[in-house]
């Protein structure tokens, strides 16, 4: 029992990653109809963003010592006393850290939302008004060009970035089991559904979301009603790249950055279908359940199986529900 729970916990954490990463390809798709097929590849260069301003630039001659490691007399004179693994020496090592992790933070939002905005502006805004399958195939041609791009300015290297909270272990013990947890994981889980929460609330409840929801309905009732189209899928975009560089940051700190990042875009966009293109609640649903499946076929069978769970899972219910859980039900009138 205390192993099931170990693993429930873990695909939770993975869920909330994963809705996190959806809400960009929701977005996106409700303000304008497009799925777009190249979001792992912003949240690829949203990655390589934070260990650009993170790591690259703190390490750089010219910048100050305190941005690449932070450590006053105080810290060294308490670090010096601490146990190797204690908790202590984990928020001690994290805070050293903060003023690079900020600053990659920053970083990667103000670039990747420039990205973002470029996209829309230069080769979405001009598909205005002709066919959703041209605009489809946008994105899916710039899954080459994002790829190619980051290879070219960073190279295929793999790197490691500066974890966004402290990393110290967590254990406790559970139906006779030690149930062990890190805390940057935690946080991550936190800050996922946070910000999954905040977005959802952004577009119910504000003007801009009115806009967004308005301009799904339906482009041209909009466009009469005062309703800057334009601006709405540039919001829309923005708002996916911004998210997607949080996303992109986090999963740095987990699986460390390479251009294999992109792909992770593709098991998110099954995850999005199962839950549904156009509803954020059924793919929060959707990004937990596979979480948690993902998480057991690991602990049953073993990580190869696990890759293969979202394919698997959005085929079951796409065949019983064609529009994803909480889909909206599409009218064709003759």
């Amino acid at each position: 029992m205390g192993q099931f729970v170990q693993f429930a916990i873990n695909g939770l954490m993975a869920g909330a990653i994963y809705a996190l990463i959806a809400v960009g390809i929701v977005s996106v798709y409700k303000a304008t109809k497009v799925v777009n097929f190249a979001h792992g590849y912003l949240i690829m260069f949203g990655a390589y963003f934070y260990f650009t301003f993170a790591v690259i630039v703190p390490g750089q001659p010219w910048a100050p010592t305190w941005l690449a490691s932070w450590q006053p007399a105080w810290m060294i004179e308490m670090k010096g006393d601490l146990p190797m693994f204690s908790p202590v020496a984990a928020v001690l090592d994290w805070v050293a850290n903060l003023p690079r992790i900020l600053l990659g933070l920053a970083g990667a939002l103000v670039c990747n939302a420039i990205l973002g905005r470029i996209i829309e502006r230069v080769l979405m805004r001009p598909l205005m008004g002709q066919s959703i399958f041209a605009m489809i195939m946008v994105t899916v041609g710039l899954i080459s060009i994002l790829s190619g791009a980051a290879q070219l300015i960073w190279t295929a290297d793999a790197a490691s970035v500066p974890y966004i909270a402290p990393n110290m272990p967590i254990r406790f013990e559970l139906f006779g089991t030690m149930i062990f947890l890190f805390g940057t994981d935690l946080v991550n889980m936190f800050v996922a559904l946070l910000l999954f929460g905040g977005i959802v609330a952004f577009v119910k409840f504000t003007k801009g979301g009115i806009a967004i929801r308005a301009t799904a309905e339906d482009q041209s009732t909009a466009y009469s009603m005062g309703i800057s189209v334009p601006k709405v899928f540039s919001r829309a975009w923005v708002l996916a790249s911004t998210t997607g560089a949080i996303a992109g940051a986090i999963l740095a700190t987990r699986n460390g950055i390479s251009p294999s990042l992109g792909l992770f875009g593709f098991s998110v966009l099954a995850i999005v279908l199962m839950g549904g293109l156009d509803s954020y609640v059924g793919v929060l649903i959707a990004a937990m359940v596979v979480g948690v499946l993902e998480a057991m076929t690991q602990w049953k069978m073993g990580g190869g199986w696990a890759e293969i769970v979202p394919y698997v899972t959005v085929l079951v219910v796409l065949v019983w529900r064609p529009h994803g859980l909480m889909g909206q039900k599409e009218v064709e009138r003759i």
